[in-house]
């Protein structure tokens, strides 16, 4: 049975390529499944034999360790200025976005506040 070893959704192409190139130079052979067009699929490299999965992972793992320690988080204002940027590239997404937290936060208070 396959087995998963590497989800590549969210993932930028350049680290999939990566990943891709690690199990291929370690002779792993891996097969690649798509989200499909309504993105309900699991996109992600999957691997036959129980043995290389766990071999792979434990490649992946390291690799990951790796660029974990070149990454920088971003700052409170970096974080803002990318959502916005975001928000401004998909107002609906955005908006339904704060209308739903809005809404979940109104129903979740609401009780308490009707209750004084």
């Amino acid at each position: 049975m396959a087995t998963l070893v590497f989800r590549l959704k969210y993932v930028p192409d350049e680290e999939a390529d990566d990943i891709r190139q690690l199990l291929t130079d370690h002779d792993i052979p891996f097969y690649e499944t798509s989200a499909g067009r309504w993105q309900v699929s699991m996109a992600g490299l999957w691997v036959k034999d129980k043995e290389q999965a766990f071999r792979a992972r434990e490649l992946i793992r390291e690799d990951q360790i790796e660029r974990a320690k070149d990454m920088v988080s971003p700052s409170f204002g970096q974080w803002i200025l990318g959502y916005l940027q975001h928000a401004r590239q998909n107002p609906v997404e955005a908006l339904f976005t704060l209308f739903a937290v809005a809404l979940i936060l109104g129903v979740s208070i609401a009780p308490f506040l009707l209750w004084v």
